[in-house]
């Protein structure tokens, strides 16, 4: 994890001023071989303090296990005998003479990682839980350790495993993944004084010591907005799934709109396995068969807030309706960013708003060499988060931090991640730098670099 603090800035590492907006350049973090330190969980196993070495070579023996037991298994499932659970394991270890080693404990910095690794989510859980574990050899010293707490997939289940983390003394958490789960182990984090980095991408959660670092779609929906507009479309529509989600994107998209002053778009909302795709494609297509002007259509840019099986059934029921795409431009959030675009002629041309790529093949690449398996969408999200974490750690300024303002998350440098920079800005939220992709049909390139500009909350 790169930090860049604002006396960096000052002389040019990788971001110019222009204007209002701050560009992020080029910069790529690079992994080190520093060690990590872990206490294993199972009695059976020697208490001892592993290097990052002896620890990969053990990882890599009970994933071959695991893979072999499991058919259909979505991803590897690393053993979970070598993460630490308990500080009260650590308490127990003695050295040869029988002396307790309780003392260590003083001396070593401990994070936690709450994510579900049953229930609900276990399997974003636990693609989670292997870039969590890759982030720690390359962020983490001897003297930092991770606890890994199974948030159950529930609320409830995410608060208990807050309590357990601070109790164990954690002084910095990873997560939960969900805003529900987010949202009922927050005040717990609060009360304690302990920084809690959540995965979810729900900013209404951000605030007093709790930071959102999920992608939100209140920017993402801004940034395309912004530059559809600027690009000289200037009417648009929305196509939005009946959940919080989509919620959240058709407010961001009527803020947009008004902001760049443009009038009201038009909204559709689909189910969420789109079973009525056919349905709303056709109401969209009605908005251009009543326009009163021959020579302009009544839509220039249609937003798909979709990504995967659902993406397609909205994109290729658009020909079937007279829709052409030549004509009107398809957008997208950063859900299309992990789809294979190519090849779906109702998607070329189209645009969409996501973080820039960084060294995120290089982590691919890691990932599926380690794990032998495709990382899922959310496990870059925990890779940096830990990284984030550990590097804090590393530097002692996570300990007596005061929750918001002067926390050392709230640099206004800002880190640079494997998908490129980011910050937190007043109210606790990420902003990340996002650029502008446009799909052709044998390329995804960029077409306007990423950028992330001020706002009312303080960036």
């Amino acid at each position: 994890m790169t930090v860049f603090d604002e006396d960096q800035l000052a002389v040019g590492q990788g971001v110019t001023q222009n204007g209002n907006d701050e560009e992020f350049g080029n910069t790529e973090g690079m992994l080190s071989d520093d060690s990590a330190t872990i206490t294993p969980k199972d009695n059976n196993l020697p208490q001892t303090n592993l290097s990052a070495t002896e620890m990969l070579a053990l990882m890599e023996e009970s994933e071959i296990t695991a893979m072999a037991a499991v058919d259909n298994q979505p991803m590897a499932v690393p053993g979970e005998t070598l993460l630490s659970n308990s500080v009260d394991q650590l308490l127990r270890n003695r050295d040869d003479s029988g002396a307790s080693t309780s003392g260590l404990v003083d001396r070593q910095r401990i994070a936690a990682l709450l994510v579900p690794l049953t229930g609900s989510g276990s399997e974003w859980g636990r693609s989670m839980l292997n870039a969590a574990q890759l982030a720690m050899f390359s962020s983490f010293d001897e003297n930092t350790l991770l606890f890994v707490k199974d948030t159950l997939g529930t609320p409830e289940g995410a608060a208990h495993a807050t309590s357990e983390a601070i109790n164990e003394g954690a002084s910095i958490l990873v997560g939960p993944l969900f805003s529900e789960s987010v949202r009922a182990a927050a005040p717990i984090a609060r009360r304690h004084g302990v920084t809690m980095v959540g995965l979810s991408n729900d900013r209404t959660l951000a605030g007093e010591g709790v930071y959102v670092f999920g992608f939100t779609p209140h920017q993402q929906v801004k940034r395309i907005v912004f530059y559809a507009a600027s690009s000289g479309l200037t009417r648009m529509a929305a196509l939005v799934p009946y959940n919080d989600y989509g919620y959240a994107v058709a407010s961001a998209f009527n803020e947009g709109l008004k902001e760049a002053g443009i009038g009201p778009g038009h909204i559709e909302y689909f189910q969420l396995d789109a079973s009525d795709a056919a349905d709303v494609v056709q109401r969209i297509a009605m908005i251009n068969q009543n326009s009163k002007n021959a020579f302009k259509p009544a839509l220039e840019g249609i937003l798909i807030a979709a990504g995967g099986k659902t993406l397609r059934l909205l994109a290729t029921r658009f020909p079937y309706f007279d829709i052409e795409t030549d004509n009107i431009r398809l957008l997208g959030t950063e859900l299309w960013q992990h789809e294979n675009l190519l090849g779906e002629p109702s998607l070329n041309g189209g645009w969409f708003v996501a973080p820039a790529t960084g060294t995120l093949d290089a982590f691919n690449t890691m990932y599926k060499e380690k794990f032998e398996s495709e990382p899922l969408r959310g496990a870059v999200l925990a890779y940096d988060a830990v990284s984030l974490a550990g590097t804090l750690m590393k530097e002692k300024e996570v300990d007596f931090a005061p929750p918001m303002g002067g926390h050392p998350l709230r640099r206004k440098g800002g880190f640079i991640g494997i998908q490129g920079a980011f910050r937190f800005n007043a109210k606790g939220v990420a902003q990340r730098a996002l650029a502008i992709y446009q799909v052709s049909e044998d390329t995804v390139e960029v077409i306007d670099r990423p950028i992330v500009g001020t706002d009312e909350n303080g960036m």
